[in-house]
């Protein structure tokens, strides 16, 4: 009798905790569809505000663009059930369901890429200039300094000593990156959902006109594309292993650190695979537990060149000592949300100076100007999002001056391309949502593009910088267009909503 009344008394608790739960579960569910609905359509939005505004640097006309955009979305949403199944006609799975298909896809990514270097060779120029000169250095053995990340070098330097110091081992190293990454992206889709969307984002990556026209240029964000995918596609096999769950998340970890040394904004990536962990584990002490050996994996790649630092430059410098350049320029009261080669104060001529105090004086002007850092925020989002043709342009408009005619329409076609996937994820949002357990695909696909799209909303834009997600992006393309059910359930995983 008195476990009765004990179990009628703590009931009131148990059914408000219970219903707490259940609030917050479902709470956190509409916010993630709702940001995921949200970029779909920022995204429209910058494509059409940016590529009128930078034609007729009018207003009006951007607005107006945006708005037609808008309306064209909204059409394509009412009528999303047949232009899906038109789509998904398109890909039968017996057309994709071969290894085959992956192996012809990269070979006719491949031919893209070597007629367009062929077609249209680059002038390396920039960063892409820049990363080919610190290679040169490294592959010599004179490198001493510490201001630009040594990660894509490191990747140049052994080529460069084989083959030689040429521009052409750029290229190569830009095809053996693009058939590397699109294995990883079959692999991660056909893990997630099957051998047709493998298919479907093989073939995405090989045709995508933005991700063919950077073959030329040297981009590190090649190389960033490459990286990430495989770390998340170790990191699902992690926790679907129990016996090499360990192992399977270090080696997660050693891609991401290498990423990092490529491009330093990924030190934070830990707190994607932390929300990663809350989403799919009811214990928190677990998530942080993998957090950190995830996190520490990266450190070991991090740390010997910290130590290289130490012993070459002979101060403390974890990666490189052009953060706080680039944190100042991105946030003061001249800076126009992509880059620009100076703020309103001049920066120390010593690197290292520069540094300290362009992280002091871009914090400074962020706490003293929150309209103005929001307004910027917004603007830095539409340049990350509203373009896909940063290969065009460093070949074509800064390389061989071509007629206006060709330009327009190339950039048109890469704005065409990035229209078309953003369009297919909005109209497939509510299709992807009901693939249980959505949490994978959102987790493993959508939060590493919301964390580039997040850093890119304080520091320096650029529309290259979503270059590094083309995989992600490929991914979810493949699942959308694919009627297979999500199949990277782990056999363990718990879902927390």
């Amino acid at each position: 009798m008195d476990r009765i009344s004990t179990s009628i008394a703590s009931y009131p608790k148990t059914y408000a905790r219970s219903k707490s739960r259940s609030l917050t579960g479902i709470l956190f569910s509409q916010t993630t569809k709702l940001l995921f609905i949200f970029l779909c359509l920022e995204t429209d939005f910058s494509i059409a505000y940016r590529g009128v505004f930078l034609i007729t640097h009018s207003l009006l006309l951007a607005w107006t663009a945006a708005v037609m955009i808008f309306i064209f979305a909204a059409i394509c949403y009412q009528f999303r059930d047949i232009l899906l199944k038109a789509m998904e006609s398109i890909f039968p799975e017996k057309w994709v369901q071969s290894r085959g298909w992956l192996w012809l896809f990269v070979a006719i990514g491949l031919l893209f890429r070597i007629a367009w270097v062929l077609g249209f060779p680059a002038t390396l120029k920039s960063d892409g200039a820049a990363y080919y000169s610190v290679a040169a250095s490294m592959a010599k053995g004179v490198y001493s300094g510490a201001f630009w990340p040594p990660g894509f070098p490191m990747v140049l330097t052994p080529f460069m000593m084989v083959f030689g110091i040429h521009p052409w081992v750029t290229i190569l190293v830009s095809l053996l990156l693009f058939m590397a990454t699109c294995t990883a992206s079959w692999l991660l889709a056909r893990e997630l959902a099957g051998r047709t969307a493998a298919g479907i984002t093989a073939l995405v990556l090989a045709i995508w006109p933005g991700y063919i026209t950077i073959c030329g240029i040297n981009s590190k964000e090649g190389l960033i594309a490459f990286l990430l995918p495989w770390a998340m596609l170790l990191y699902l096999w992690s926790f679907r292993s129990s016996r090499m769950c360990w192992p399977l998340l270090a080696g997660a970890g050693i891609f991401v650190g290498f990423a990092t040394l490529t491009q330093p904004s990924c030190m934070l990536f830990p707190f994607v695979i932390l929300i990663i962990e809350l989403i799919r584990r009811t214990s928190l002490l677990a998530g942080l537990g993998r957090t950190m050996a995830f996190g520490l994996a990266m450190l070991i790649v991090i740390l010997p060149w910290t130590y290289r630092n130490e012993h070459v430059v002979g101060r403390f410098i974890l990666i490189t000592a052009n953060g706080g350049s680039v944190f100042y320029r991105a946030n003061n009261p001249l800076a126009n949300a992509s880059y620009s080669p100076e703020g309103e104060i001049h920066l120390p001529d010593n690197v290292y100076e520069a540094d300290r105090v362009g992280y002091a004086e871009g914090k400074k002007w962020i706490a003293h100007h929150p309209a103005a850092f929001a307004a910027l925020v917004v603007r830095k989002q539409i340049v990350y999002l509203g373009d896909d043709g940063i290969g065009i342009y460093e070949t074509l408009k800064r390389g061989l001056r071509p007629s206006e005619g060709l330009y327009a329409g190339a950039k048109a076609l890469c704005s065409a391309y990035w229209l078309a996937l953003w369009l297919i994820l909005l109209m497939a949002s509510g299709k992807l949502f009901a693939k249980n357990p959505w949490w994978i695909w959102y987790g493993l696909c959508f939060l590493p593009v919301v964390f580039q799209w997040a850093i890119d909303s304080v520091f320096e834009s650029g529309s290259r910088h979503h270059i590094s997600d083309v995989a992600f992006f490929a991914v979810l393309v493949g699942i959308a267009l694919s009627s297979e059910t999500i199949t990277g359930l782990p056999k363990s995983g718990k879902l927390v909503i």
